[in-house]
């Protein structure tokens, strides 16, 4: 038998099977590409989120916010706080770890708490700024 009836007679994959090898391959590389786009696999990116978990309550009287945050990272500090626009620090560290965790934050803005008198029982928005970067916005009820 010579070479040239040889290779004529060997069998292949059929173009078929060839092209379904190739349209599985390209959806595994999509999905592999969006999940990475959306954070979808956070446990290979090095930076988590932090979420409100539940209900936050804020003094008005002591300005103490005290939150339940999910931390997905790293371990994380909280620097500054914004309140209806309103700059302001927090006293001492709070370290968010990782994990589900309540915190209780003081906060120190000028003149806010008069204006917070006036919204008791009803519900804010405020935004803790932390030292990663990140931002986390937080519903709070306001109690006296």
């Amino acid at each position: 038998m010579d070479m040239a009836s040889r290779r004529k007679n060997a069998r292949g994959l059929s173009g078929a099977v060839t092209a379904l090898i190739l349209v599985i391959a390209s959806v595994i590389i999509a999905l592999v590409v969006v999940g990475f786009a959306f954070g979808l696999f956070g446990a290979f990116t090095g930076q988590g989120t932090v979420t409100q978990v539940g209900t936050a309550t804020l003094s008005a009287s002591t300005l103490t916010l005290t939150v339940t945050l999910k931390n997905t990272g790293a371990s994380t500090q909280v620097t500054g706080v914004l309140i209806n626009g309103n700059s302001g620090s927090v006293s001492g560290m709070t370290t968010i770890s990782a994990g589900v965790n309540t915190y209780t934050i003081t906060i120190s803005i000028g003149s806010i708490s008069t204006t917070l008198s006036g919204l008791v029982g009803s519900t804010i928005s405020l935004t803790l700024i932390l030292s990663n970067g990140e931002t986390v916005t937080v519903s709070a009820i306001v109690t006296s």
